[in-house]
This record gives C-alpha cells, structure tokens and sequence, in this order.
C-alpha cells in the first residue's frame, strides 16, 4: 500500500497553532510516523488499511462508508494531530542541511530552550492519549457492527494487532500465575529466584 496519510498539511495547520507557511514537506515524515506508530497500533493492520484505501479511491466521503469516515473524522484525526504536534517541536527546530544539523532562527524571534519544547511535547501528548483512548473505547463499543476488520486485522507475520486496552501499568499486580500461590511467590524457593 502506499504512503497515504489520513490527514493532510492544511486540515493540521487549521486546527492547530502551526504557522501557514510551514512547508509541508516538513510535516509529511512526522505525520506518517505517528500514524505508524501510534495509530496503526490502535487501528490494527486491516482497519488501518482499509482506511488508507477508502482515502485514496476517495470513496471515504461515499454514503455506504460513513461510519468510517465518522471514525476517521471524529476519533482518529484529533488524536493524530495531538500525536503529530507532541512530535513535531524537536522536528521543526533541527533541520538537516549540507553542514550538517542545524536550529532554524528567523528574524525577532525568541528560540525557546530544549526544556520548553519537552514541556510543549509533553502537554500535546496527554491531549493525544486522552483522544486516542477515547477511540480505543469507540472502536471497542462498536467493532462487532460497524468495523469488522477491528476484530480480524489478518494473520501475517507483519500484521500489528489492534490494541484492546485503553489504559496499561509497567507494574505486575498479580493473578494469571502458574504458581502454586496467589501471590505469585514459591515459598520453598528463597527470594528473587
């Protein structure tokens, strides 16, 4: 499949504080990262597809496919724009040239310091996690009747399975152990082993 990107340049620059004259050629890679790695793991491969070729035959704006462009328009571009503007701070400021890596400053202005541009990635992130775990939920409610590519993203060794979890901890709290104790302890063995 091609490289189709679910949202363009200009539907970014108009809901978002992106100048106008940003080249878009700026923009392309960043978004076409997020969608891979932030999107297509919520979408799985078979919807995530299905997607990118309703957009590019243009059928997404036919009637019979409206309740993918209503995910699409609803659930999946705010997340994407949210995810592609906690990317982009360090993108735009450091541009490759002949001589090698650079950060841009025009004329009067104030480049702001590594920290703050962390901190400008950091609030855009918890407002894509809050969208994208808002369609995790709408696709987990409504996969059965109106995407069934949600729940069969196929069987391949490439194939991304969707995400079903809308919130996940690095911490192990118990249960679904083989070990003869709930807690998940042996009590002949010593302790760590």
């Amino acid at each position: 499949m091609e490289n189709i990107l679910l949202i363009s340049d200009v539907v970014l620059k108009e809901r978002t504080p992106i100048h106008g004259n940003i080249d878009p050629k700026l923009l392309y890679p960043t978004i076409k990262y997020v969608q891979d790695s932030c999107i297509l793991p919520i979408l799985g491969s078979a919807l995530y597809f299905k997607l990118q070729e309703l957009i590019l035959s243009n059928d997404i704006n036919d009637g019979a496919y409206s309740d993918y462009k209503t995910l699409l328009d609803v659930y999946i571009i705010d997340a994407l724009i949210y995810y592609t503007l906690y990317e982009l701070p360090v993108d735009l400021s450091y541009q490759f040239w002949n001589k090698g890596v650079v950060r841009k400053q025009g004329l009067d202005t104030d480049m702001p310091k590594m920290s703050d541009l962390l901190d400008i990635g950091n609030r855009n992130k918890n407002k894509a996690e809050f969208y994208a775990n808002r369609l995790k939920a709408y696709l987990m409610q409504n996969a059965n009747q109106m995407f069934p590519e949600y729940n069969n993203p196929g069987n391949g060794i490439d194939t991304v399975n969707p995400s079903y979890k809308n919130f996940t901890i690095p911490i192990y709290l118990g249960g679904d152990c083989d070990c003869p104790y709930p807690d998940g302890f042996d009590r002949n063995k010593p302790y760590g082993q």
